[in-house]
């Protein structure tokens, strides 16, 4: 059976409707890419209905958000950064500018693009109306992963075998620091500390900003897979293999993990609503989605969503959280609640899935874009 039967079979959707206040939709998209396939998927929030398909070169990856509803496709297989046309549904301009490229970021004023080519060991920058390449930094490092300073100030690559290269855009001056193997690696909302997942040791490190000395290494009940920072950026959420929960980290001052929490069974992607606040913790190994209220600490609920979660996002307006599954290709719509009946909390049912859409094959990224005019 699969999750689109399973969610009639359980008649999941009319119980969200008799139970719950009807939702008021989101004024515009989701964009999905599906890497089996090679295609964009176009799916309207405000009557959640795919609204169209885009056919692409090479498989996408990943999809980043411009100014507006500007909205950017890489295909990494053949080094492709693609500018979509204002409906989505076109193409508007293609560059390719390396063999083959890893990760695709944009800058904090949204002028440009970063793009980094492992294969050639370098930092791309692109103009982001025209695609261009204006200027390419050679790394000492063949880099995976790549965040841009929030300030502007600096662009850090890592590559997974264990190094990390911080470039300052004013000087071009390049630090570099040999590290145990890396996962993804954050910027603090202040641009001075760049966090880095140590899956080699089970921990975090707090890098100092410029010089990347170690400022701390926060030892973890768990390998650091994913990392998710709430909406203030004043907490970092850490889940990953080992163990069933989240450290909750402390960025500033004096950086330390503050708690682990339950959240679930095998913690996997994850996710932060703004309001209420809420952190969405998809199972890595199940089909359920436990919501954690970031204030209080406590799980508002568990929701089944009939398959593999593998990405979420949450819409601006906190309303409905979109979760992916790779396995079925569907994107389930949860909506989070706005507040709780005694029973509710008492039974742990905050939240329900009440529609799922069949997006493509293989969905891997997704992304919200408002609805022009």
């Amino acid at each position: 059976m699969n999750r689109r039967k399973w969610l009639a079979a359980t008649g999941l959707a009319a119980l969200s409707a008799c139970t719950r206040s009807k939702g008021t939709g989101y004024s515009g998209y989701a964009l999905v890419a599906n890497r089996g396939d090679s295609s964009l998927a176009r799916v309207d929030l405000t009557i959640f209905q795919l609204a169209g398909t885009l056919s692409l070169s090479a498989p996408p990856s990943r999809i980043v958000v411009g100014k507006g509803a500007h909205a950017y496709v890489l295909t990494p297989a053949n080094g492709t950064v693609h500018l979509l046309a204002e409906n989505q549904l076109k193409i508007a301009r293609s560059r390719r500018v390396a063999d083959h490229l890893s990760d695709l970021r944009l800058s904090g004023d949204g002028q440009s693009l970063w793009a980094l080519s492992p294969h050639a060991n370098e930092l791309i920058q692109l103009d982001a109306a025209t695609l261009s390449p204006s200027t390419r930094h050679r790394l000492a490092i063949p880099a995976d992963s790549l965040d841009f300073s929030p300030t502007g100030h600096h662009v850090a690559a890592a590559s997974d075998s264990g190094a990390v290269e911080l470039l300052d855009l004013a000087s071009g001056h390049r630090t570099r620091v040999e590290t145990p193997r890396l996962g993804q690696i954050r910027f603090r909302s202040d641009g001075k500390v760049l966090l880095a997942a140590n899956l080699q040791n089970r921990s975090l490190l707090a890098l100092d900003v410029p010089t990347l000395q170690t400022v701390v290494e926060l030892p973890l009940a768990m390998q650091p897979d994913q990392l998710c920072f709430n909406a203030d950026q004043g907490q970092l959420f850490v889940s990953g293999q080992g163990m069933d929960g989240i450290a909750v980290v402390f960025p500033f001052d004096t950086m330390y993990v503050d708690q682990t929490l339950l959240a679930g069974r095998d913690p996997g992607t994850m996710a932060c609503s703004a309001s209420p606040a809420y952190l969405l913790v998809a199972s890595r190994t199940g089909s359920d989605l436990c919501i954690l209220n970031i204030d209080t600490r406590k799980v508002v609920g568990f929701v089944e969503t009939g398959g593999r979660p593998s990405f979420i996002t949450v819409t601006p307006d906190s309303q409905y959280a979109l979760v992916l599954d790779q396995m079925s290709g569907d994107m389930g719509v949860i909506r989070i609640p706005r507040s709780l009946t005694g029973t509710e909390r008492r039974l742990k049912t905050g939240g329900s899935l009440f529609t799922v859409i069949s997006v493509g094959s293989k969905p891997v990224d997704a992304v919200v874009v408002p609805r022009l005019g």
